[in-house]
């Protein structure tokens, strides 16, 4: 019996112990399971961020910096494309003007060239001139600097008690290089995109003048005050213009970022660089009370601007429209390909009325577009794309009555560009006042280009109007 007892107790024992480990073992299953659960719906939420980042980003197409650039196609696509296209022919494409050098048949001086003796053979029994071929070629000579020496008179007033003398039109105060050479730094720099490095490298290979980095910098400084009060009156055209287009983009000052702003109406552009891209930007360009449309791409600062100048009619850009439905068709499927394609149309109609619709066509457009924002969207994306657009459908459509509003920002994007190169190249500016010369010579540069001109050609004659 105490044999039995012994064991029936070592059983007991090692019954309980079994226990204690099963209940700890289902203990861990439910923290796995749980844990397991959690992993299960991270890899779920990883899956479907990974196929947004598909849609949005096509095969061949990679992201550098934030932003998406096209990759090279493989070489088996390239061996595919070329043995089912023909190949692209070299020079102007269909229905492109060719670009061919016309014949300049004015000339400044004549050179006969005779021949004695065959160039391959060396033989010299030659027959008499069966012709006379003509060829002309045009040539930059060899340049060198013009320095001129002026004879100024001076006089005493006796009404002004003082001394006076005669002005010299070509070569700014106390200046010792003359306007043209300080126009061709300015295009050179501002214009063309050129580092101050190279400037000096240019114009002592073609005209042989010797200038240094701080001449450069110096000469941007003087015209861009000589240009100061044009700059204002470009301002003030801005404000009174019927058709403002707007875009910013950044700019870097000692190495932080910044905002430059561009303004484009008819014949002008005006730049202005700024440490913020809220509204207060426009409002200290525009005042308080300027006249005309203005064209954005929606971004929220402009809202906010129309509401401190009056409530004026805004016109949105419809190709920042399209170009987010159709981001969204290639996230949303066949529904957000749907959304793409009716306000593509729509936009189409628009800009068939080529701005002289009427009213009712307007009002016609508005009910086709509601139409549209007013579906019962499946996806949420195209829900609150819809949303905000609805709100704003009032701006979609100036531009169909209006011959001075087009129904994009692109003047304003083109505007842009130039600078944008000129940041890449230069880094910048260094100081507020380099800032405010680029803005000025950017600004009188690009409103040149617009009319047809150049600095070089108009310079002296926007700074002999302007009461410099």
């Amino acid at each position: 019996m105490r044999e039995n007892s012994g064991c029936f107790q070592s059983l007991s024992e090692e019954n309980n112990s079994l226990r204690a480990i099963i209940t700890t073992l289902i203990t861990h299953y439910f923290i796995i399971e749980s844990e397991y659960s959690k992993l299960q719906k991270e890899n779920l939420r990883i899956l479907r961020e990974y196929e947004l980042y598909r849609a949005r980003h096509p095969q061949r197409v990679g992201v550098k910096h934030g932003k998406a650039y096209e990759l090279k196609q493989l070489e088996k696509e390239e061996t595919l494309n070329h043995s089912l296209e023909p190949p692209r022919k070299i020079g102007a494409q269909i229905g492109h003007q060719k670009q061919i050098r016309t014949k300049n048949e004015s000339f400044d001086k004549t050179i006969f060239i005779s021949i004695d003796h065959c160039p391959k053979c060396g033989s010299k029994e030659l027959s008499n001139i069966q012709e006379v071929r003509e060829r002309y070629v045009e040539d930059i000579p060899p340049q060198h600097t013009l320095i001129t020496r002026y004879m100024i008179e001076r006089r005493y007033c006796r009404s002004c008690n003082r001394m006076i003398e005669g002005e010299v039109t070509d070569a700014l105060p106390h200046a010792r290089i003359g306007l043209n050479t300080m126009f061709i730094v300015v295009w050179l720099k501002v214009g063309l995109r050129l580092t101050v490095s190279a400037i000096p490298q240019v114009l002592k290979k073609i005209c042989n003048l010797t200038l240094s980095e701080g001449e450069v910098i110096k000469i941007c400084e003087l015209i861009s005050e000589a240009l100061g009060p044009y700059y204002d009156e470009l301002i003030s055209e801005v404000r009174t213009a019927e058709a403002r287009y707007m875009d910013e983009t950044s700019w870097r000052e000692n190495g932080k970022n910044v905002w430059m702003w561009a303004f484009v109406v008819k014949g002008v552009t005006l730049y202005r660089i700024a440490h913020s891209r809220g509204h207060e930007v426009p409002l200290e360009v525009l005042g308080s009370n300027p006249t005309g449309v203005d064209i954005h791409d929606r971004w929220a600062p402009y809202n906010v601007l129309a509401q401190k100048t009056g409530n004026r009619p805004q016109q949105l850009c419809w190709f920042h429209i399209l170009g987010d439905t159709k981001e969204i068709a290639q996230i949303c499927g066949e529904e957000g390909k749907q959304f793409h394609a009716d306000m593509k149309d729509i936009f189409k109609k628009a800009n068939d009325f080529n701005h002289k619709g009427t009213d009712e066509d307007v009002e016609q457009l508005v009910k086709e577009v509601e139409s549209v924002l007013n579906r019962n969207f499946v996806a949420m994306k195209c829900k609150k794309f819809a949303r905000k657009i609805l709100k704003d459908r009032d701006k979609l459509f100036v531009f169909v009555t209006n011959p001075e509003v087009d129904g994009t920002n692109n003047q304003a994007e083109r505007a842009v560009r130039p600078n944008v190169v000129l940041r890449k190249v230069s880094g910048g500016t260094k100081s507020p006042k380099g800032t405010k010369n680029i803005e000025v010579l950017a600004s009188v540069i690009q409103t040149c280009r617009m009319n047809g001109t150049d600095l070089v050609e108009e310079g002296r004659h926007l700074i002999n109007t302007s009461d410099y």
